[in-house]
């Protein structure tokens, strides 16, 4: 990304631009700093209920003509919410960027939140969270955040529960988006061929309506890690074990956690896949993996294998967490990791709604862009001795152990602690 400009707007809201002239379409999106974490615990969910409601009807346009609008040029548009951000974005052919950045700037600004529509789409969120507890593999995450992060809105589930989604009201949406969707937590990010005179025109031009400064500040989050059990009739049982990792603010640290965890399990070749997968043939599906956020961050295994296996399982993963803490990693598998990491980075270049997101979360963390070619000084920096400290490091931390399914058997928590301890 070797034309990218930053431009801060008199409104206060910050352009970033991603020029590339041999694509014929652009990708445009509002990146606002605000997710799940931002909410106290009796709206929880608002920020994703905010998300699909931002489709429902402008002061200018119904639902169906924001639909109809994107569709007949041939573009698309979406968004998605996470724990620290919200993404709302469209892809064009790059003649229609006014259309977009009029349909974006409308949904954020003038976004009407009818009682009617609120109502109907009330509804569709908790069908949404009604599936999400019918599916082992995607709860148990949520199980996992509660008791990494118990009492804390990292902690608490993007959808929100059952009571707080039936709670909201076009009141709180109102004054949700008036506290927290202002210039200083909104970015336009784009990717694609456009003309950057014409962008920043058409940005003043329909970004007319944005508050100055949000209200809301997000709160601060603390790892503390915990043991919790769900008994569900189910086939298998679900199982994640955590730990604590970095803050995104320790760049060498988090691309340290990163190469570990693709040496651990990120892969087919990782050590887990093929020792517990291949090997031992315990479980179809098992992999790491590494989140890291404002003031903190998690380190976690899953998988799943039926009852009567479990135990087994949970001794082969604490074995080979084991092993990387003892004698650290090879020198082929950190440069295995290196250039898996390099080139996932490098891919992610090829896609346009990637780079966009790059971008996004860049300026939101770090304040600027930061080259591709520096990330990857550090990772070529990254040795042995790194991965090895990195690992006592994590995995001497709190453990979150967490079980979903026929759980009768299965080792509590001081049983766990004593198989990563001998």
């Amino acid at each position: 990304m070797q034309n990218v400009n930053i431009t801060k707007m008199e409104n206060g809201l910050t352009v970033v631009s991603d020029f590339n002239p041999y694509v014929e379409t652009v990708f445009c999106g509002v990146w606002a700093g605000v997710g799940s974490v931002n909410e106290t615990e009796d709206i929880n969910g608002i920020s994703h209920f905010l998300e699909h409601m931002a489709f429902k009807g402008t002061t200018s346009k119904s639902y169906k003509d924001i639909a109809e609008i994107i569709e007949d040029i041939g573009g698309d548009i979406n968004a998605y919410t996470s724990k620290d951000h919200t993404f709302y974005y469209t892809k064009t052919l790059k003649e229609y960027l006014e259309t977009s950045i009029d349909i974006l700037s409308d949904i954020i600004q003038n976004s009407v939140f009818s009682e009617e529509e609120t109502i109907k789409e009330k509804n569709v969120i908790l069908q949404e969270y009604y599936s999400s507890l019918d599916t082992p593999d995607d709860i148990i995450y949520d199980y996992y955040s509660e008791t990494a992060y118990p009492n804390q809105s990292l902690g608490r589930p993007i959808l929100g529960k059952e009571e707080t989604i039936k709670n909201i009201t076009p009141a709180l949406l109102k004054k949700y988006i008036n506290e927290n969707y202002c210039a200083d937590k909104l970015f336009f990010v784009i990717s694609g061929n456009f003309d950057y005179n014409n962008l920043i025109n058409l940005i003043k031009k329909y970004f007319v309506n944005l508050g100055q400064k949000g209200l809301c500040k997000t709160p601060t989050s603390s790892y503390e890690g915990g043991y919790f059990i769900k008994n569900k009739d189910l086939e298998q049982i679900h199982f994640m074990i955590g730990f604590e990792a970095s803050n995104l603010h320790n760049r060498r640290d988090v691309f340290c956690e990163n190469i570990l965890n693709n040496t651990l399990g990120g892969g087919m070749s990782s050590r887990l896949f093929q020792e517990i997968r291949e090997k031992q043939n315990l479980v179809y599906s098992i992999y790491s993996s590494v989140n890291n956020y404002s003031d903190t961050g998690n380190f976690y295994v899953y998988t799943s294998t039926e009852p009567a296996k479990i135990n087994k399982v949970i001794n082969a993963i604490t074995d080979e967490i084991k092993k990387i803490c003892d004698k650290g990693i090879l020198e082929k598998e950190l440069e295995r990791a290196k250039i898996n990491y390099k080139a996932s980075m490098l891919m992610s270049l090829e896609n346009s709604n990637i780079r966009a997101r790059i971008l996004g979360r860049q300026m939101q963390y770090f304040g600027k862009y930061i080259p591709f070619e520096e990330s990857v000084k550090i990772i070529e920096s990254i040795s042995l001795d790194d991965i090895k400290r990195t690992a006592e490091k994590i995995f001497s931390s709190k453990i979150t152990a967490v079980a979903l399914g026929n759980c009768n058997d299965i080792y509590d928590m001081d049983n766990i602690k004593n198989k990563l301890s001998k």
